[in-house]
């Protein structure tokens, strides 16, 4: 990777972390869903940086083109943040429907007094 690309690249990682910070700041971005998003800009910045490390991780894991473990772990990453998003709607489905509820039973409570 030439000198200009890995700047350019790094540019964007580094924009992409300083936008992260300034959602959770401002309130807009939970901390618990931007860890994995912190965790994927860091892995690409020290793959970009070391570009060895990449083709080492790769042969290691016996993947043959270091593109295709990028792509893997993206993948991966990636179901990672849709279980997690998956488990929160979960959870926020459950707590809507014992809130329905209660408010339900507070209203019938109101018509019989």
């Amino acid at each position: 990777m030439t000198a200009t690309a890995t700047i350019f690249i790094s540019l964007i990682i580094l924009g992409f972390i300083v936008l992260v910070i300034n959602l959770i700041r401002k309130g807009k971005l939970a901390i618990k869903f931007s860890i994995s998003w912190f965790i994927l800009a860091l892995m690409v910045l020290i793959f970009v940086w070391f570009p060895g490390l990449l083709k080492f991780v790769s042969s290691l894991l016996g993947i043959y083109s270091p593109t295709n473990m990028l792509f893997f772990l993206g993948f991966c990453l990636s179901l990672s943040i849709i279980f997690s998003l998956t488990n929160n709607i979960s959870i926020q489905n459950h707590k809507l429907k014992h809130l329905t509820q209660e408010i339900a039973l507070m209203k019938k409570e109101d018509k019989h007094d």
